[in-house]
């Protein structure tokens, strides 16, 4: 199940009637049509097809510097939750249903649910699209493999990396996230491929390594991270 709802949602504030518009999203159970063959065929809906499918709107819309932030205290409602930011704007949240509001439903899967202001994001929308041309040069890889604290967030990670400024970095992504033996409790092993290019050269190991490193000496210094080798 993947639905959306569109209404309008009344709140009283400072003794007056505020009235907007919101957008409501929910996703439970299989991942893939029943028909689908193969290894992925049972897996279910997680987190991450919530976000996925927040994120693809929020390009359409060309809605930039979108943050989640998560909540310390979900609530009742929610196992899990978190803000989602435009500026310093709370334009929304999303999370996962809690369990106990879920079997009242009759729900035997995850409920990931969000709610938006639908108001406030058309009224920041840029329907403006631009374009530029293919890479002429060649892409640089580098990966961090490293320790950080179960509370630093994916967010975190990324504005640490802004705070570095390193030349020439062109994508950041995240792409594995362990926890288990050989990690200590309290933390985390996550997993960073970090994509180099120049748009008018074809970068050198030392222009790369150069601004790898300030990533690095960041990401220790402001995460405590612990690198590893």
């Amino acid at each position: 199940v993947a639905l959306f709802e569109i209404g309008r949602v009344f709140q009283l504030q400072n003794n007056q009637i505020k009235e907007e518009r919101r957008c409501a999203l929910i996703m439970t159970g299989a991942r893939m049509p029943r028909f689908w063959k193969g290894e992925s065929r049972d897996e279910k809906r997680e987190f991450v097809d919530l976000k996925g499918a927040l994120e693809d709107w929020f390009d359409r819309m060309g809605l930039r510097g979108i943050q989640y932030v998560a909540r310390t205290a979900p609530g009742q409602a929610f196992l899990e939750a978190g803000d989602i930011l435009l500026g310093k704007q709370t334009v929304g949240q999303l999370g996962q249903l809690s369990p106990v509001l879920a079997r009242q439903y009759d729900f035997r899967d995850a409920v990931l649910v969000a709610e938006l202001n639908l108001d406030w994001l058309l009224h920041r929308r840029n329907a403006t699209r631009s374009f530029k041309p293919l890479p002429a040069f060649p892409s640089v890889r580098r990966d961090i493999a490293m320790l950080v604290p179960e509370s630093a967030s994916h967010e975190a990670v990324l504005a640490s990396v802004r705070q570095a400024k390193p030349a020439n970095l062109e994508q950041v992504e995240l792409f594995d996230v362990f926890r288990g033996k050989h990690v200590p409790e309290g933390q985390k092993s996550v997993a960073y491929a970090f994509t180099y290019r120049a748009a008018d050269r074809t970068l050198t190991d030392q222009e790369v390594n150069a601004a790898h490193e300030k990533v690095v000496q960041q990401l220790t210094t402001s995460l405590k991270a612990s690198i590893r080798s």
